[in-house]
């Protein structure tokens, strides 16, 4: 087995133009210097790629490339212009998501009595996983064998297959345990990179993303703009719903899925009219496809974690522009959905959320269904400084019949840390097609000593069963934001922020 490391674009849309590799090919251990490619949505992007008998000299190899990129309109991708695209779109009218139960809200939100509207958005976001991309893979003629950790080694046969022009039955897959993945290694294009270098060079090969790899060359969470508006008559009733997503969709970029399956990618995950069952009598929602070069794949909890950020945080602006307690504007909406209203009670109960907190202290509540399970969280945090402490977490989850209720909580720890990161450390951000992070240096987790104390409490049914991997993460964003502007009055719309320099 020869080892291999893999010089890319460092723009989205680069293409070799020239490469030398005879510095590379004079280090020890250096056996070849090839261009290959990575397949990408509609696209295989070019690169080269230095092949040796061990892991060190193929990387040192790859340093001592000499390689001119064409960035063939690169330089007109940015993050901040993805943004602005969104805002423009949100101004207009998308595809509206068909329910006979909507109702009529261009008639009640135009009779209303008061208005509220606000839009909030969420930044690309990279995986991060402990263990880079990695493949090891021989192709053998019309056979290969792939050693690789990989999300959906199912969906894999064929890919490879088509790729290798090969039969399905002649792919053999090895799954090994994975340190990490969050959706990212359920995108296949590491494991197509080392086909392609083993097939030309003729031996078996491991191919061995670095971090900076790993960070700057994506696939990312798309960046999500969600714009709401909602209504209430003379009586202060909630009458009138709009929930307006606008940003990239991973079916049309990753599947080719055409335009008028876009609604079906977004609608549903966390906040959508199946998904999220507040008893609101006119409800609209709608989507706008952004088309976009920069590459997006799934990330834990996919839409979940951008839909419901907003829309938890609306209802709670709602709630209050009601002048009513957060949990109790939660609950009247909730009436006819028991399971919902139990995970709720419990949360209250659990997070002694009715006693009256001091001063310097708040909480701040959500609650979302997305994979079929009920997650809800209570976040209570502290002025500290010119900043705000998360001091306590308190979870509750409804996911059904369950098995393994320690598993349960474990996954839902990781949510609840995942999610946090999220919410207040780096985004990934873009400019003249360049991702700006490439470390962790620049682009931050959160540390040991940053986790609050979490509880997490699961709920004994034997309803059907639903997911738990991914569930606890789309309510912390919005708990943790609602707790702020209960201690801080500052409504927190855009992710992420600065949890240090808030009050």
């Amino acid at each position: 087995m020869l080892f291999v490391s893999i010089e890319r674009s460092p723009t989205i849309l680069g293409k070799v133009i020239s490469f030398d590799g005879s510095e590379a090919l004079r280090i020890k251990g250096v056996k070849h210097v090839i261009k290959t490619e990575r397949k990408m949505p509609h696209r295989a992007v070019e690169a080269v790629a230095v092949v040796a008998d061990t892991y060190w000299a193929a990387l040192k190899g790859r340093r001592a490339l000499k390689i001119k990129w064409d960035a063939e309109g690169s330089d007109k991708i940015s993050t901040d212009k993805y943004f602005e695209n969104l805002r423009e779109l949100a101004k207009t009218e998308g595809f509206e998501y068909k329910d006979d139960k909507a109702g009529d809200f261009a008639k009640a939100f135009g009779e209303s009595a008061k208005k509220v509207e606000a839009q909030y958005e969420t930044p690309f976001l990279a995986h991060a996983p402990l263990e880079p991309e990695n493949a090891t893979v021989w192709v053998q003629g019309d056979k290969v064998e792939i050693w690789a950790p990989i999300q959906g080694p199912d969906g894999l046969i064929p890919q490879v297959a088509g790729y290798l022009n090969i039969k399905p039955e002649n792919v053999k897959i090895n799954v090994p345990f994975m340190g990490g993945a969050f959706g990212r290694k359920a995108y296949n294009d590491y494991v197509m990179e080392a086909c392609h270098v083993s097939k030309q060079i003729k031996a078996p090969v491991k191919v061995i993303w670095t971090r900076e790899d790993d960070m700057t060359q994506g696939p990312f969470r798309p960046g999500m703009l969600n714009a709401f508006q909602g209504a209430f008559d003379a009586k202060g009733a909630l009458t009138a719903y709009n929930h307006k997503i606008v940003g990239g969709s991973i079916q049309h970029q990753v599947f080719g899925n055409p335009l008028k399956n876009v609604p079906d990618d977004w609608a549903g995950e966390g906040s959508g009219l199946g998904d999220s069952p507040y008893e609101i009598p006119n409800r609209r929602q709608s989507f706008h496809l952004a088309e976009t070069d920069i590459p997006i794949v799934w990330w834990r909890s996919v839409y979940a974690s951008t839909n419901a950020f907003g829309h938890e945080s609306f209802i709670d602006e709602l709630a209050h522009s009601a002048g009513m307690d957060p949990l109790a504007f939660r609950l009247n909406l909730l009436a006819d959905s028991p399971r919902f209203s139990r995970v709720l009670q419990k949360l209250a109960q659990k997070s002694d959320y009715h006693q009256k907190l001091p001063e310097n202290k708040a909480i701040g509540i959500a609650i979302a269904r997305s994979f079929a399970t009920i997650a809800a969280h209570a976040v209570t945090v502290s002025k500290q400084g010119d900043g705000v402490k998360i001091e306590k977490v308190v979870s509750v989850i409804d996911c059904g019949m369950t098995v393994n209720p320690d598993n349960i909580k474990a996954q839902t720890e990781g949510n609840i840390v995942m999610g946090i990161t999220a919410a207040i450390k780096n985004g990934i951000t873009i400019k003249e097609g360049k991702t700006e992070q490439t470390n962790f240096h620049e682009y931050n987790v959160l540390r040991m000593t940053e986790i609050p104390a979490i509880e997490i409490y699961v709920v004994d049914n034997m309803e059907a069963p639903g997911g738990v991997g991914e569930p606890g993460l789309p309510p912390i964003a919005p708990a943790l934001c609602n707790a702020i502007f209960n201690l801080t009055g500052k409504r927190i719309r855009t992710l992420p922020f600065d949890i240090d320099k808030i009050v």
